[in-house]
């Protein structure tokens, strides 16, 4: 499943933002933002950028590249992760909330719009089932140790590692029954 298109090009900095945003709507993020804007852990509150009640004003590469651990564990377990990756190392000037992307640049990978939105809603579910309280602290906790997790198997070259930490993310996530049964369809 690859999510990729090679073609060597110029391209801008808006241009690169409106395709991570068209993946993410692809992907389906806005049901986990949902959930976390509701549950008080939005990685972006803090940001100077949002307007309450309207979101992002100033809209960047390093944002729209950027993903939560939630977002991550989506990624990987649809197969997306890597491609992501490759997409936005090529992408110059990246920085926390902000960005220093020069106004164009040459792009070898292209991402294509995936179609798994079901994947998200289906997690977003999830956590809110199993979050009934809207407790900050474990959505945070529990975004925070899947970003952990899968930073630390993206790293990984040993076979042996990897599947102890895939052990680790296979038990932090098995009460999320509506996630597993849409995955089961992915590989369909």
């Amino acid at each position: 499943m690859s999510g990729m298109q090679e073609l060597v090009c110029s391209t801008t900095k808006q241009k690169v933002i409106e395709v991570g945003l068209d993946f993410l709507q692809g992907v389906g993020a806005d049901h986990i933002c949902r959930v976390c804007i509701a549950g008080g852990s939005s990685c972006c509150s803090g940001c100077r950028s949002i307007k309450h009640g309207f979101g992002c004003q100033k809209r960047n590469t390093s944002c729209t590249a950027w993903l939560c651990g939630f977002l991550k564990f989506i990624f990987y377990k649809a197969g997306f992760i890597h491609e992501w990756k490759q997409f936005w190392d090529q992408v110059p000037g990246q920085d926390y909330r902000e960005d220093f992307t020069p106004p164009y640049f040459p792009v070898r990978m292209w991402l294509e719009k995936p179609n798994i939105r079901f994947l998200s809603e289906a997690f977003a579910e999830d956590l809110e089932e199993l979050n009934p309280y809207h407790n900050v602290f474990w959505l945070i906790e529990m975004k925070e140790t899947l970003d952990r997790h899968i930073d630390n198997l993206m790293k990984c070259s040993d076979p042996k590692v990897k599947r102890k930490i895939e052990k680790k993310i296979n038990f932090l996530t098995k009460d999320f029954r509506r996630f597993h049964l849409a995955a089961e369809q992915l590989v369909k």
